[in-house]
């Protein structure tokens, strides 16, 4: 009577029952690790000014996180804070420009007569000392009412500005002189058609393109 005898043991990994684990991995070999998350988000917040800040902070983190080669992804932790730190610092510089040429800025609706102003280099009115030289003068402002704003369309800048209700002799004078050229600075989106209570502010400039010395209402004056 023939005896059976089973199959000998070829050990885990070979022959009947065998396996390959998913991805090749190696039962108890350490599994990769893909590149760190804080540096990612570091990285892409450092490209916005609003998340530069928070980039920083996330870059930094990323950094500690990543030493050693513990984690991929050192270099985006590091772009991050470098990145962030250049636009918040670019940032911070803008608002701080912005505020100084809006304070420096004469606003239609804050303008006075007599001010003396320059021309900043955007092309806006600016503050400026009526004893140092300067570009022009404001002879007049107010708003628009229907009647203004149906002149304006009509006539030109120098005869809607001479024409003004209240306009100092002494200004009158000076357009009348020639001297002088006359402008006007509208706080309206199209400046070629106001609107009935729009802001607006006269000035002369001189017709030679020189620097005032002076106030021309003072000249004016004493004349």
């Amino acid at each position: 009577m023939s005896q059976w005898n089973p199959p000998p043991h070829e050990g885990p990994g070979h022959g009947y029952g065998s396996y390959e684990p998913y991805g090749g991995h190696e039962p108890g070999a350490p599994r990769p690790l893909g590149t760190d998350g804080i540096s990612i988000a570091a990285f892409v917040c450092s490209l916005t000014c609003c998340g530069a800040p928070l980039g920083i902070g996330l870059g930094i983190a990323g950094i500690v996180r990543t030493s050693g080669g513990r984690r991929p992804g050192r270099w985006m932790a590091i772009s991050g804070v470098a990145i962030g730190t250049v636009v918040f610092v670019a940032f911070v510089a803008f608002i701080v420009f912005a505020g100084i040429m809006g304070a420096n800025t004469v606003w239609e609706d804050e303008a006075r007569v007599g001010q003396c102003i320059d021309e900043d280099f955007l092309g806006d009115p600016s503050k400026a000392e009526c004893d140092e030289p300067h570009e022009a003068e404001v002879i007049w402002v107010g708003r628009f009412d229907d009647e203004l704003v149906g002149r304006f369309g009509n006539v030109l800048v120098e005869e809607f500005c001479a024409a003004l209700p209240g306009l100092d002799p002494a200004y009158l004078d000076a357009i009348e002189s020639g001297e002088y050229d006359v402008s006007i600075s509208i706080d309206s989106f199209d400046e070629d058609d106001p609107e009935e209570r729009d802001w607006f502010f006269c000035y002369l400039e001189d017709a030679d393109e020189d620097q005032l010395e002076g106030r021309i209402l003072d000249e004016g004056t004493a004349a």
